[in-house]
């Protein structure tokens, strides 16, 4: 009985390696399948500032790009918060989000921006600590820059999680 059982074991398995082309071949395709996965896990949170006292930045004389400094989580290291640049690492449709609060000039505007080009912006103009939020659904590439940049003029207020920076993969491309 025992050796009839072995023998089916070993019949199935070989059916198993030609249908699939043997053990190394799965072994290879386990790994490359593992590889996509670890590689298309993505997401950042950023607030503005790393600390809780109340911080502004601007007015400016020019546009500038913001650096997130409190990262909260950074999946996949996409985030730099010494540029304030996310970077894709892997091709796919990723969820982008901005927040602020307005700086003591009462002025809000920030544009979201991808390799150089306005995606969307936020904007807010009633007075001082009034938000403004805004989200899109971009396609990346890997390598295209996704960065946040206040106009000039305009400014922003933070308290370590109010004005903040977002972003996940929502699936590889």
């Amino acid at each position: 009985m025992k050796s009839s059982l072995f023998l089916v074991a070993v019949l199935l398995c070989g059916l198993v390696s030609a249908q699939q082309g043997g053990l190394p071949e799965r072994v290879q395709k386990l790994e490359a399948d593992n590889d996509v996965l670890t590689k298309s896990r993505v997401a950042f949170p950023a607030a503005l500032v790393d600390t809780d006292d109340w911080t502004t930045k601007g007015p400016l004389g020019a546009d500038e790009t913001l650096e997130f400094k409190r990262v909260i989580t950074n999946i996949g290291n996409g985030y730099d918060p010494a540029t304030g640049v996310f970077t894709a690492p892997v091709k796919g449709l990723y969820y982008i989000r901005v927040s602020g609060v307005a700086g003591p000039n009462g002025e809000l505007h920030a544009g979201v921006k991808k390799d150089g080009v306005n995606m969307f912006a936020i904007y807010h103009k009633a007075g001082t600590q009034a938000g403004a939020s805004n989200a899109m659904v971009l396609a990346l590439e890997q390598g295209n820059r996704v960065y946040v940049q206040l106009w000039a003029g305009k400014s922003i207020a933070d308290q370590g999680r109010l004005s903040t920076f977002t972003g996940f993969l929502v699936f590889p491309m």
